[in-house]
């Protein structure tokens, strides 16, 4: 599978779990263990992106620079959401304005950085894509990485 079948896939995954959460009463418990998974693999995305994806277009240096601020826009707007109550008048407000913005993020990279505007051999792309798939299921399945996020949510939360 090659790099950018990697992206897509997991794009889909951060989608549908969007799409699931939307669909739960905010106040549910199982909106909070959605959101959790969510989270995980928002943050599995961004390091395999950050870590793996990123470095190996960095020739793409503008698109490159604006899909790293556009990972700090999704973190600032989760960090907002993460301080709404599920019970508070604009929470739901605040959840679509999250998805709004990972989507937009997810949406600009599929167009502009798949494929970047460098030209990439598919050996290339396909041992990239392994690297990536690996990191995702090993992260996936990472207990010292589910309680990194935890820590980073908390964090979040709180300031």
């Amino acid at each position: 599978m090659n790099a950018y079948d990697v992206l897509f896939a997991h794009h889909k995954v951060l989608r549908r779990l969007c799409s699931a959460i939307t669909a739960i009463p905010a106040v549910a418990d199982e909106r909070q263990d959605a959101l959790d998974e969510l989270l995980i693999e928002l943050d599995i995305h961004m390091r395999i992106e950050d870590d793996l994806f990123y470095p190996a277009v960095s020739a793409a240096g503008e698109l490159v620079a604006i899909a790293h601020a556009e990972h700090r826009q999704v973190w600032d707007q989760l960090a907002v959401l993460l301080r709404v109550p599920p019970t508070a008048p604009g929470y739901e407000d605040e959840w679509r304005s999250f998805v709004a913005v990972l989507d937009a993020h997810a949406s600009e990279e599929e167009r502009d950085l798949c494929p970047p505007p460098i030209a990439l051999e598919p050996q290339v792309l396909d041992e990239l894509g392994s690297r990536m798939a690996g990191r995702i299921a090993k992260l996936r399945h990472s207990t010292l990485n589910s309680l990194r996020v935890r820590g980073r949510i908390a964090l979040l939360s709180s300031v």
